[in-house]
């Protein structure tokens, strides 16, 4: 008998299973190229089952794409809740353990999620209605916070958090590039909290 042409069977997995797993292949097509790379069939390719089965799990690439960017989101977000309620009262040191929980995340990972953040390179009005209701979501997270502990207004509170967000994801980008030492990016953006704060 010639085993050449037998292909193995996939394991069957239940309904959320099958889900859990097509959104980790999905999430680890957009770690490893980006954005632009997923659609139903390079997921379908990349799990290895048919696009109707893809179809199946997510009606339209808008679905794909908004649960692939919750999943690679999450702990992001749950660590960032964790650090704003084990520090309530030192806002620095809610930053810092926020910040430590985004720069220690895989590159592929944390290359998707500033992706998402800065809308860099998206093209897509999916991805623009998914990167706005990230920003809600870190917005919701941090600004009760900034307001009660600097006595800000709505207003200044959101665009001081928008710009320490944005800060902190260009100092890991130049830690990833290279640029800057773990270390000495951690330092550089130690200081300019102290600056703002």
């Amino acid at each position: 008998m010639n085993t050449a042409n037998i292909t193995e069977k996939r394991p069957y997995l239940g309904k959320d299973d099958r889900k859990k797993a097509l959104l980790l292949s999905a999430a680890q097509l957009v770690e490893q190229a980006g954005w632009g790379v997923l659609n139903m069939s390079a997921l379908a390719e990349k799990a290895g089952v048919s696009r109707q089965l893809v179809y199946q799990h997510f009606p339209n690439l808008e679905s794909l794409l908004g649960a692939t960017a919750w999943v690679i989101f999450t702990d992001t977000m749950q660590g960032t809740a964790q650090a704003i309620s084990n520090h309530p009262d030192d806002l620095k040191l809610a930053i810092r353990s926020a910040v430590l929980v985004s720069l220690d995340m895989p590159v592929g990972k944390g290359d998707a999620l500033w992706q998402l953040i800065a809308g860099s390179g998206l093209n897509s009005p999916e991805l623009e209605t998914i990167r706005l209701g990230i920003r809600d979501v870190v917005l919701k997270l941090w600004v009760p916070t900034l307001r009660k502990t600097l006595a800000l207004d709505e207003a200044a509170a959101t665009a001081q958090v928008w710009m320490v967000i944005l800060s902190f994801w260009g100092v890991r980008q130049l830690i990833r590039d290279g640029l800057l030492g773990r270390e000495q990016g951690i330092a550089q953006f130690d200081a300019l909290l102290d600056r703002i704060f």
